[in-house]
């Protein structure tokens, strides 16, 4: 069998990884420009040209069996067109809607889970309006497309910071702005002073079986995810409850085959989704040495109708993401954080600040001494 993959980063690197133990073969498909040091050596690699057709490059990938992605910042029109000569997971209509937030919030909303108040604003309609309508002050507002760990993001509880969002708004609207932007949108929600955030991970299969990973507790910090904590440590049964109640739903709903991960913030008895992702996702790669099946080998196994495996997890785990401290081309492994129970997952990308260059899993006893192991790996990488 033959899997081809959208995408040439991490995430592709480590599915074909878990696949390769199934006998699966892989191949790749890359943006012009696109690094391919993450996979290089896992399969063919096809670079797409300018006037190059959905069946040249179905036919260039090896005539695979299944497509899938690794991100959701792809082209949907593409999808849909490689999907006449294979099946293509998750389906590129759930992915148009993920990549929107407004569409992906109204997807929520429709499937019964519960979010924070939300408006939308285009162009230049007022802000206040907007935030009145939710109830006032604090409010964060999200570009609904191009935003990722912390990108196209204002925290506003001021009218200082209502004033700043306009001006870069301003700058947006001329396209004189340093982010990119596909289009003059955003999301205007209700700042929930939620007491930690959680994800929970869980695959469905052509067949539509489901299984789920236990939640874990997600730290982040300017908006990237630094580690993740399994199980989410105190979690109440409730929360456990809901929290494959949502997963489940989800799935349910949209026919979705392949690994999806839904991040919620948690206050009280209350589970609040913040967002979706419609791939296999950084919160879950604690799967990968703290669980029966990672979260890799299920999508595998789901986008190819088999089995799904077990996700029961292996005592207490965590994982903690290692993060480009400078700019460099030194792409050498820090091996000297591979110790008992800590296992290093690296790249191969090349460095720079903010840039996720690998992980490091841990496994330990009790939720102290993982968190203690945590805090050890922090200290050495930040210092070597």
């Amino acid at each position: 069998m033959r899997i081809s993959i959208i995408g040439c980063g991490q995430l592709s690197r480590m599915l074909a990884l878990s696949g390769w133990n199934m006998g699966i073969d892989f191949s790749f498909l890359a943006d012009k420009g696109e690094s391919t040091a993450c996979i290089s050596g896992l399969g063919d690699v096809v670079i797409i040209t300018e006037g190059m057709s959905a069946l040249e490059m179905y036919q260039a990938l090896g005539r695979p069996d299944a497509i899938t992605i690794e991100r959701e910042a792809v082209d949907v029109a593409l999808m849909k067109e490689l999907k006449n000569f294979c099946p293509v997971f998750p389906d590129p209509d759930i992915v148009w809607k993920i990549q929107n937030r407004h569409r992906e919030k109204t997807l929520v909303k429709e499937s019964g889970l519960e979010t924070s108040p939300w408006v939308r604003i285009q162009d230049e309609e007022p802000l206040a309006e907007a935030i009145e309508a939710i109830g006032g002050l604090p409010v964060v507002v999200k570009s609904t497309e191009d935003g990722y760990d912390g990108h196209n993001q204002w925290v506003i509880d001021s009218a200082d910071h209502i004033a700043a969002f306009e001006d870069d708004r301003k700058l947006i609207l001329k396209g004189e702005s340093q982010h990119k932007h596909a289009q003059f949108e955003w999301i205007v929600e209700k700042k929930i002073p939620f007491e930690r955030e959680i994800s929970v991970i869980g695959a469905r299969n052509v067949d539509g079986s489901i299984v789920s990973y236990i939640p874990g507790e997600n730290v982040h910090k300017g908006g990237i995810l630094h580690s993740s904590i399994v199980p989410a440590p105190h979690l109440s049964d409730v929360i456990k409850t809901k929290a494959e109640h949502y997963i489940s739903a989800l799935l349910k709903k949209t026919g979705y085959v392949g690994v999806l991960a839904v991040e919620c913030f948690v206050l009280g008895d209350e589970l609040i989704v913040n967002e979706l992702a419609p791939r296999v996702h950084n919160s879950g790669h604690w799967s990968m040495n703290g669980a029966d099946t990672s979260q890799f080998e299920n999508h595998v196994r789901a986008i190819a109708n088999l089995p799904l495996g077990s996700t029961r997890h292996c005592g207490v785990a965590g994982m903690y993401n290692l993060l480009g401290k400078t700019l460099s081309d030194n792409t050498a492994p820090p091996t000297a954080l591979v110790k008992p129970e800590h296992f290093l997952h690296w790249y191969g990308k090349t460095s720079r600040p903010g840039r996720k260059i690998g992980h490091v899993n841990v496994r330990a006893d009790s939720q102290e001494e993982l968190a203690e192991k945590l805090e050890c790996v922090r200290k050495q990488w930040l210092d070597s």
